[in-house]
Parts: C-alpha cells; sequence; structure tokens
C-alpha cells in the first residue's frame, strides 16, 4: 500500500477515535467509509471491527457503569439474534445497496430528531419498553456483524428516548464491547480473517488510542446541549457521506 493511504488512514482512525473518546460513539460511522475508499475491499470492515473492540475496551472500562443493566440486558439479547442475520447480509447482499438503504435511514432519524427533540430534557434513566430494545438490540446486531457499525440504531433510539449523556455514553461503549467480541468472532469462523487485516488494524491501533484519550479529555468540556449538537451532527455528515459515496 503507498505511503500517502497510510497516512491517511492513520489520519481518519485519529480523528475518528478522538470523536469516539468524546462522545463514546461515532468510531465506525465517521471511519469506516474511508477505510472502504482507501482499501478498496471489504476488508475495512473487519478492520474496524478489530480496532474498534481494542478501542472500546480502552474506553469503556471508565464508563459502563452508567448504563442501566435491564436497557443493556435485552440490548444484548436482542443483539445475539441479529448476529447471523448481518453474517449472512455480509456474505450473500450488495454491499453498495446496504450501505445506501443505512446512509438514508440514519441522515432520515437524525434530522427528524433534530427537528423535533431539541427540546426535551435529559434523563439519566429514560423510560423504555421492553420489546423496543430487543428489536433496537436485534437491528443493532445484524449492522455489527454486516457493516461493522452496531450504534447508529442504538444511538437514534436513546436520542429518541431522550437519554442523558453519560446513559448514552455508558450503553453505547458496554454494548460495543459485546457486540464487536461477538462480531469478530463470527467474521472469523463464517468469513475469515487474512494476516494482512490484522496487520493493518494493528498498526492503527495506536493512532485510535491517542485519538481516544485526546477525545476523553475533550469530553469533560462539552454540555448537553453541545454534546447533543455534536451526536447529531456525526449523524447526518455520516448518512450523507455514505449516501453519497454509494451513488456516486
Amino acid at each position: 500500500m503507498p505511503p500517502i493511504d497510510w497516512i491517511l488512514l492513520t489520519a481518519v482512525s485519529f480523528v475518528a477515535a478522538l470523536v469516539q473518546g468524546a462522545t463514546g460513539f461515532g468510531f465506525a460511522v465517521v471511519a469506516l467509509p474511508f477505510y472502504l475508499l482507501i482499501l478498496g475491499s471489504l476488508s475495512a470492515v473487519q478492520v474496524t471491527i478489530i480496532v474498534t473492540l481494542a478501542l472500546t475496551i480502552s474506553v469503556a472500562l471508565r464508563e459502563w457503569r452508567n448504563a442501566p443493566k435491564a436497557l443493556l440486558g435485552r440490548l444484548v439479547g436482542g443483539t445475539l439474534i441479529g448476529f447471523p442475520a448481518g453474517i449472512f447480509a455480509y456474505r450473500h447482499a450488495d454491499l453498495e445497496t446496504a450501505k445506501l438503504a443505512v446512509g438514508l435511514l440514519i441522515v432520515g432519524f437524525a434530522v427528524w430528531l433534530l427537528l423535533t427533540r431539541g427540546d426535551r430534557p435529559a434523563r439519566e434513566s429514560p423510560a423504555t419498553h421492553p420489546i423496543a430494545d430487543i428489536a433496537v438490540g436485534i437491528i443493532s446486531g445484524a449492522m455489527a456483524t454486516s457493516l461493522g457499525m452496531p450504534g447508529p440504531v442504538v444511538l437514534i433510539y436513546l436520542s429518541a428516548l431522550g437519554a442523558g449523556k453519560e446513559t448514552m455514553r455508558g450503553t453505547l461503549l458496554a454494548l460495543f464491547v459485546f457486540s464487536y467480541t461477538g462480531a469478530l468472532a463470527l467474521q472469523g469462523w463464517q468469513v475469515g480473517i487474512d494476516g494482512a487485516t490484522w496487520t493493518t488494524a494493528a498498526i492503527l491501533i495506536p493512532a485510535c488510542l491517542a485519538g481516544a484519550a485526546t477525545g476523553h479529555a475533550v469530553s469533560k468540556f462539552l454540555d448537553q446541549r453541545t454534546f447533543r449538537f455534536v451526536v447529531l451532527a456525526i449523524l447526518v455528515a455520516t448518512g450523507l457521506y455514505m449516501t453519497w459515496t454509494t451513488v456516486l
């Protein structure tokens, strides 16, 4: 791979990890589209899974206690159900079509949230519905194993419930540890992960850890309104980018 590609991959990894460190979310949705462009193959999904797992473990140790246990348990249960569907999609479906659908979905929901939920006060213990929790987990699990992106649907759901900053971060990070561990195991078992993919991920992890540390420091200065704006901006920008790169 040309040196410029390594420079671009490192820069993307640092910025995406900074976003994740600051918000508890965002690495995959920021990094994956660029990984796909630079690497030019589906191995980008596997690199994303490996790197995000390492990154998430390093951050989740500080945040997982903020996740509501009942909600997290139902999300994990749904994720287990969704895993097989995601692997099937990865192996058999048209990835470009999936990217387009996900991009449009993210943009649509993010815009809706921006227009309708901006003044609702945040709640660190939002009321949820068990069936809805499981359904969101199923979609998240399918997206974890197919695209390495379990976060958007959960983030949209928590935003719709008016969850507070700490609840969002804790729930997302705790779920990510489980989701990416399962996704990596299933990718290795059902698809296979070659040596070049492991090497690429290993080279990028230091930049990711540096970005995450920087983002964690930044997070202390984000109030609830700013946090919400950053999260929605990430969703809109990523959804538009995924749609644009797929159509063009």
